[in-house]
Order: C-alpha cells, then sequence, then structure tokens
C-alpha cells in the first residue's frame, strides 16, 4: 500500500474521531455495530473473541507497526498516538505527560510492536537496534 493512502486513510480516521469527540462521544467507547459484530462473533463461533495477555494487559490482536505519529492539537487537549497496523489506523488518546515520554520512545524505535482491541492501542513495545 502506498504511503500517500496509508495517509489519506489516517486523515479520515482522525477526522471521523475528532467529530465524534465534538459530538460528545468519548473515544474508544463501542460503536452499535462494533458491539453487533462482537455479537454475531459470539453467535458464529460460540464464544466472544479470544483476548491476548501482554503483561497483564488484554488485547484482541496485535502486530508490527509500519507507521507511527502523534496528533497534538494546539487548540484542545488533544494527543494522539496513532499506529498503522494490520493494515488500519490505530490510536489511543495521551495526556501531556506521555506526550513527552511514550511518544519520544516510539519516535526513536526501529521497530514498533502494538496490541490493540475496537482499533484502541493497549500496550506498545518499542525496539532498539544496538
Amino acid at each position: 500500500m502506498s504511503e500517500e493512502k496509508i495517509f489519506k486513510e489516517l486523515e479520515e480516521e482522525a477526522q471521523k474521531l475528532y467529530a465524534s469527540m465534538e459530538a460528545g462521544m468519548e473515544p474508544g467507547v463501542r460503536t452499535p455495530m462494533e458491539a453487533e459484530l462482537e455479537q454475531a462473533s459470539v453467535e458464529v463461533y460460540g464464544k466472544e473473541p479470544e483476548l491476548v495477555q501482554v503483561l497483564g494487559i488484554s488485547a484482541a490482536q496485535s502486530g508490527t507497526a509500519t507507521h507511527a505519529l502523534v496528533d497534538y492539537v494546539f487548540t484542545s487537549a488533544v494527543r494522539r498516538l496513532w499506529a498503522y497496523v494490520g493494515g488500519r489506523w490505530r490510536g489511543r488518546n495521551i495526556n501531556e505527560a506521555q506526550v513527552t515520554g511514550i511518544a519520544k520512545v516510539v519516535m526513536e524505535a526501529d521497530r514498533l510492536d502494538v496490541w490493540w482491541s475496537n482499533n484502541t492501542i493497549n500496550f506498545v513495545r518499542c525496539w532498539k537496534k544496538y
């Protein structure tokens, strides 16, 4: 997939997220469609999707990111870590202290492994090669 297409997808995801935030929805809250898909999974497979446990953190899926970035909105307190992994953009809102800490580590990493559920990042592992 071309970088142009990847970043176009990011713009679309960011616009949806920020529009939902302006409408008063909490980021990461499941939409009715996501709830229906989860219920369909239970009906088809007879169980909820399995969660991966990483250091006590539950996540539905994981993969290695090909791109990472931080949105830093100057007109609000929105700070969002984005990672392109598994063919889609995954994200998590972070606070100012996390921008200073985790964002720096993520940006300096040679490899970024990401665990997520419902497109919300639950855990990242940053690798630095020496």
